[in-house]
């Protein structure tokens, strides 16, 4: 799991691009996975938008995943995600249908407890959001 904080980007694609970045100098993606991310949103909107200000971009393991992984990218100020507010950027990818299972799991049980949310929402460093997850 790879975590990061920034304070604010253009668009919500610098902030995709950036989160999958980190997952390719981590050896976790190939660089076309991005635009493979894009493609969805192009196809099907928002529904990377999970809950309030936090989306979980991700694409289909044939897209370019090389391993199961994670990027958190947090942003302190909000970027417009087609009309919906995001600070929080969980990444994922995997290698098939089935091992990013538990990571799934994981955020769904960070994005119902509001106070974990809130923590990472006001996180200002990568370690306090580590601590979280």
């Amino acid at each position: 799991m790879i975590v990061k904080v920034i304070d604010e980007v253009k668009n919500y694609e610098e902030a995709i691009k950036l989160s999958c970045d980190e997952l390719v100098k981590n050896g976790s993606i190939e660089d076309r996975y991005y635009d493979a991310i894009l493609s969805k949103i192009e196809e099907f909107g928002a529904y990377f938008c999970i809950a309030d200000h936090i989306a979980m971009p991700h694409a289909r393991p044939e897209d370019g995943a090389l391993k199961t992984d994670l990027c958190v990218l947090k942003l302190n100020k909000e970027v417009d995600f087609l009309g919906k507010p995001i600070k929080i950027f969980f990444t994922i990818t995997a290698v098939d249908s089935s091992s990013h299972i538990d990571t799934i799991k994981n955020l769904a049980e960070i994005c119902m407890n509001k106070e974990k949310v809130e923590k990472i929402l006001n996180s200002k460093n990568e370690k306090e959001i580590m601590e979280v997850m």
